[in-house]
């Protein structure tokens, strides 16, 4: 497809690279069609308007159909979601919502997972060099006494990221300085870019005016933030939204729905968290990042953030004749504003969960700690009862059928040519628990 020694001028090959028209998504996925020799036929029906996804995508071609399965229910009562709710998860693996719906169903015959969402905070390090050790401590001891100047700085740029916190953190000539941030109901990374980058701007000029001392080298980034990575800073200090999530689950429960005992269980667990710690794992879980990645994929959140989102560390205990099962996420980037939040179908689904706009994000952060407590639950049960491979072979191996061949569907065309719109998903509370 690619020609062995590409054109380095020819870089404007892909047709109409700043224009988000209807037309110009068509002339580009017309385009691939001759370069790649493929039909793309499924890729050529979009519901939502190629002008509607400016600023969430560039050289749009089409969109991808990801399934949205419906975990739950599972009965909240936590700091800011109560009552009973379903999940909408994004998922092309079998038995993922069928686990995560059990361990709903455990959790909320036991009297439901009680959740808090305890701070948030959105991180951006950038990076100075000076010339010489005691220069980078004299510019370290500078920067903590200027957190209130610096504060005004990034106030200029956003009324939405509040500035709580600077730490500088010396590595030699180097200083990495953490800034910190409340970014409210947005996931925050974008405007804390913004507002920090300001802020550096007025460092790089008021330190030298001030000590007559030059910085070497600045970035705006150092790789502290943690930002898209798993990380221990993230995991001591949070990134985004720490959350928790708690339940008791009875012995009844774990024999009649999860089909384990609480030795066993209890068991599995000390087993796995030996095993997490020789690996090297950072925290303790056993596959909430299934949970954390369908939500993300369905609410219209930054999937790349599942990465280090998918922190947590999972405890398990005696209590009566049953466990007490808690879920700590450190680091949970959400938000319930901007972003892909806005697209129609992510955001009738976060509007579904009560958390669509402001006052949201606390919200989603507790509903994604309790069914990721339900998924880990479940799965490790499975495990303990030798149930894991067995769910999966008959709920989740895609097997080729021997009777039809597999098609495309193309789909049912709407008014104007384009394809119909689904019906709109009803309310995602049940009754009752």
């Amino acid at each position: 497809m690619c020609p062995t020694e590409p054109d380095p001028g020819d870089m404007s090959a892909i047709p109409e690279r700043d224009s988000h028209t209807e037309a110009a998504r068509r002339r580009r996925l017309d385009w691939l069609r001759t370069q790649a020799g493929a039909p793309l036929t499924p890729v050529q029906y979009m519901r939502t308007r190629a002008e509607d996804l400016v600023g969430n995508v560039e050289n749009l071609i089409g969109a991808v159909e990801v399934p949205v399965g419906l975990a739950g229910p599972l009965v909240f009562s936590g700091t800011h979601v109560s009552g009973c709710l379903y999940a909408p998860l994004a998922t092309t693996e079998g038995a993922l919502v069928a686990s995560a719906s059990r361990g709903a169903t455990a959790l909320s015959q036991s009297g439901g997972v009680r959740t808090h969402a305890v701070a948030q905070v959105m991180t951006r390090a950038p990076v100075f060099q000076l010339g010489s050790l005691d220069r980078a401590a004299a510019f370290a001891e500078w920067i903590s006494d200027r957190v209130a100047q610096l504060r005004a700085q990034a106030a200029q740029v956003s009324g939405h990221a509040a500035l709580v916190n600077v730490r500088p953190v010396m590595t030699g000539r180097t200083v990495h300085v953490v800034f910190s941030y409340e970014t409210g109901d947005a996931a925050g990374q974008n405007m804390t870019s913004a507002c920090t980058w300001h802020a550096c701007q007025w460092i790089l000029t008021r330190f030298p005016a001030e000590t007559a001392t030059d910085i070497v080298r600045f970035r705006v980034e150092g790789n502290l933030s943690g930002d898209k990575k798993v990380t221990y800073h993230s995991f001591l200090n949070g990134r985004g939204t720490r959350v928790v999530a708690e339940a008791e689950v009875s012995a009844e429960v774990l024999g009649g729905v999860l089909k384990t005992t609480r030795d066993r269980l209890l068991e599995t667990h000390r087993f796995q968290r030996g095993g997490a710690v020789h690996g090297g794992m950072v925290g303790n879980d056993i596959c909430i990042a299934n949970v954390i990645g369908g939500m993300f994929t369905a609410l219209g959140q930054d999937i790349a953030s599942v990465h280090e989102s998918s922190l947590g560390h999972l405890e398990l205990e005696p209590a009566g004749d049953g466990v007490r099962a808690t879920m700590v996420l450190p680091a949970l980037i959400v938000g319930t504003v901007g972003g892909g939040t806005r697209l129609p179908a992510q955001h009738a689904l976060l509007d579904m969960l009560g958390c669509a706009g402001p006052g949201g994000s606390p919200r989603l952060a507790e509903i994604v700690a309790g069914f990721a407590l339900a998924l880990d639950l479940s799965t490790m049960s499975a495990v303990s009862a030798d149930e894991f491979v067995a769910a999966h072979e008959r709920l989740g191996r895609n097997r080729p059928s021997s009777t039809a061949p597999a098609r495309t569907e193309t789909p049912a065309r709407g008014p104007a040519g384009r394809p119909g719109t689904a019906a709109p998903m009803g309310p995602g509370r049940c009754r009752g628990g």
